[in-house]
């Protein structure tokens, strides 16, 4: 089975998953009806915390982290065919995108639950999640670049631009989140706008990693063979 498709598919869950649970819940009663893009009504959270919309979205983001671990990995092997040698680096990226996985999953499993320790769970699940994502995508984007200024082409330049640009309007929308949240009239409405924006955003680098791959020739498979 050939994971060239692990970024693509990084990309297709969370948004197929979370957009669903949006799209349930509302139709169920369970949340409020409107544009989570343009209003925010309701967190990514809250579109799949009830029952049973819960079950589809614990379903799919337990997998997920489970993905991103593997994707974090095999980001490490690639870069390093593609000539890094920066042993460092490449810890940090591994070490980094565990951090992230596992979080992703703690936030996953207590996703739902009731009690102010179970909320602080949930919290510090998905903001380390975020948080170590971005930092890998920063890493890795560093990597392509320093390869980039040696003189190497094996990316297009677009590609190369698209995925810095990805980290630097992750960086910028991250930054004008803070005020634009703080002078809002209604503070929870502009940081669900915020999230379910930036988190599209974010995930969008995978496309661009998924394209990267692709162009690169980079083959990557889980396979057995019985001998004899």
């Amino acid at each position: 089975m050939s994971l060239r498709s692990l970024p693509l598919l990084i990309f297709l869950i969370p948004a197929i998953a979370a957009n669903l649970a949006w799209w349930l819940s509302t139709h169920l009663g369970l949340v409020p009806a409107c544009n989570v893009y343009l209003e925010g009504c309701i967190s990514i959270s809250a579109a799949g915390r009830y029952e049973p919309v819960l079950f589809m979205f614990r379903g799919a983001i337990i997998p997920l982290a489970v993905l991103t671990v593997l994707f974090w990995r095999l980001a490490c092997v690639w870069l390093q065919a593609l000539g890094e040698t920066s042993r460092t680096r490449l810890v940090m990226i591994e070490l980094i995108g565990l951090v992230a996985g596992v979080f992703l999953v703690l936030y996953a499993l207590f996703l739902g639950t009731e009690g102010d320790a179970y909320r602080l769970l949930r919290r510090y699940g998905v903001t380390v999640f975020f948080a170590f994502t971005y930092l890998a995508q920063l890493l890795v984007t560093g990597a392509i670049w320093a390869r980039m200024r040696a003189g190497e082409r094996w990316l297009p330049r677009w590609l190369a631009n698209a995925l810095l640009g990805v980290c630097v309007a992750m960086l910028i929308g991250g930054l004008a989140s803070l005020p634009a949240a703080e002078w809002a009239m209604d503070r929870s409405a502009m940081n669900n706008i915020i999230e379910w924006n930036l988190s599209g955003v974010m995930m969008s680098w995978f496309i661009l990693m998924w394209i990267a791959w692709r162009r690169t020739g980079f083959r990557a498979d889980f396979s057995a063979r019985a001998s004899g």
